[in-house]
């Protein structure tokens, strides 16, 4: 029986012990032999190059703004109507045009992160660098701010170190930085973000394939709203028959590439709202991981909601919220084999429809879009 296809970029995460030929490199957990599943096909808008003469500029501390001019094709008319369209415009064309604008950034760096595709397997063994497994131990080795190379025999003290009296674990005693053949090396591709440097935006970067919002099927990851993301066994893997728990460095991995510092959150894929009332803002000055958002998804829907709030909701959203309560109440009891009440919170309004789908950039380009599903 072949690996999983979540082995590609997650998933099992090997030691390193002090028993270990530590005189040998270090060598990535192999590669899963499953086969990948079909990307989605998804719509996008053929939006025609930029005119080097279009761009219009303003400061130099924002960016390029191009207005470009899009053909929409109009329905067929007569011939007069032809010629009263003549008469306005001075073309017989009955096509409208719409107006978009795009900010043009660099574009030779945009290039350079959209034709450079992060492998699946990379994304792990970022995961295997920030936080390697050591003597059974998870280690913490991100954020680094120096790395210093040790010797075999050192190397080999430490490990055991992370080991106490009764094989008690002490994760503490790993110092972040160190640097030698037989540990996981740190990736090169992702670089330190430069603070005050210009970010990518959403359409120019990729997303962690545990992030990635998937068109039908399972999605990569299986998660409650209602779960706190930390807790042992609230994230499992969405592609396998089997109920499988993430490991702990899965949180480790950048949520991008390249690395973002602030990421905006202001829409969900299906609200009949007109504005998502809880726009947000992940931030990590050294860069955003998967357990960043996840983290502040989960804390944003966690808010109690109030009363005034539930009030100005439709009615069948009222209804909704007070059944997605009563059900998460019913869940919490049941594992906590006693009552439990709670009051009513964000994750509530979405109904049923909490369970946690991806992300994207929105529609618009503005930002980044939640998507929720009932599985």
């Amino acid at each position: 029986m072949g690996r999983p296809s979540y082995a590609h970029n997650a998933g099992y995460y090997r030691s390193v012990d002090p028993d270990d030929d530590l005189s040998q490199p270090w060598q990535s957990t192999p590669f899963s032999d499953h086969e990948l599943p079909l990307s989605p096909l998804r719509p996008v808008f053929d939006i025609p190059r930029v005119t080097p003469e279009s761009p219009i500029t303003s400061s130099s501390s924002t960016p390029t703004i191009s207005l470009i001019r899009v053909p929409v094709p109009g329905r067929k008319k007569g011939f007069w109507a032809r010629i009263r369209k003549f008469f306005q415009t001075g073309t017989f064309s009955l096509d409208e045009e719409i107006v978009i604008s795009i900010p043009s950034g660099n574009a030779s760096k945009s290039n350079t992160f959209q034709s450079s595709k992060v492998e699946l397997h990379e994304w792990k063994q970022y995961g295997y660098w920030a936080r390697p497994m050591l003597h059974d131990v998870m280690a913490i080795n991100s954020p680094v701010t120096s790395e210093k190379s040790i010797t075999t025999q050192d190397l080999k003290s430490r490990i055991q170190n992370l080991r106490g009296p009764n094989h008690s674990p002490h994760p503490e005693t790993w110092v972040p930085g160190v640097k030698h053949r037989a540990l996981p090396p740190r990736p090169s591709r992702w670089k330190d973000p430069v603070p005050n440097e210009p970010l990518p935006f959403p359409w120019e970067v990729q997303i962690n394939p545990l992030l990635q919002h998937s068109l039908w099927g399972p999605s990569p990851l299986s998660w409650c709203l209602s779960d706190n993301p930390l807790s042992p066994t609230a994230l499992r893997y969405g592609c396998t028959p089997f109920i499988v728990d993430c490991e702990p460095p899965d949180f480790a991995q950048p949520a991008t590439y390249p690395f973002l510092t602030h990421m905006h959150f202001n829409a969900v894929a299906g609200d009949t709202a007109p504005t998502f009332p809880w726009p947000f803002t992940v931030y990590n000055p050294r860069g955003i991981q998967n357990g960043d958002i996840l983290t502040e998804i989960w804390k944003t829907f966690q808010v109690p909601v109030t009363r005034d709030e539930q009030m100005s909701w439709p009615p069948l959203r009222q209804q909704a919220a007070a059944r997605a309560l009563k059900e998460r109440c019913q869940m919490e009891s049941y594992r906590r084999m006693e009552r439990f009440d709670d009051v009513m919170r964000r994750c509530d309004a979405l109904g049923g429809i909490m369970w946690f789908r991806g992300i994207e950039p929105t529609i618009n380009g503005g930002g980044w879009m939640i998507t929720f599903g009932t599985h």
